[in-house]
């Protein structure tokens, strides 16, 4: 095994991970230029903690790719509970792209 292999294999996750349960995907849609821009909460590092409620908080502030030459900053609040599940959201700038519900034929 080549040493770039096993430099990747400790940096990449692993499949089954629970990479999926340490993170929270959004995507929000750009009020000015209606780019959907994705993004990603990582709830093992990135949470602030309020001591006197017990909720946790993360603020980003996300940007589009700039293609159609809209620099605008739309800025996403998350609010989550002692077990880390998604409370509430605000988002300045855009709105949240909710994914879509699975049809009943999937």
């Amino acid at each position: 095994m080549s040493f770039l292999k096993r430099l990747s294999d400790i940096f990449s996750p692993a499949q089954g991970s629970d990479f999926g349960k340490r993170s929270y995907m959004f995507e929000v849609r750009c009020r000015r230029c209606g780019e959907i821009i994705p993004g990603r909460v990582d709830l093992m590092n990135e949470l602030s903690q309020d001591y006197d409620t017990g909720l946790f908080t993360s603020r980003k502030v996300v940007m589009g790719s700039g293609e159609n030459r809209c620099f605008q900053q739309i800025e996403a609040i998350f609010t989550f509970d002692k077990n880390k599940q998604l409370i509430d959201k605000q988002v300045i700038g855009g709105e949240i792209v909710e994914p879509p519900e699975p049809s009943e034929n999937e």
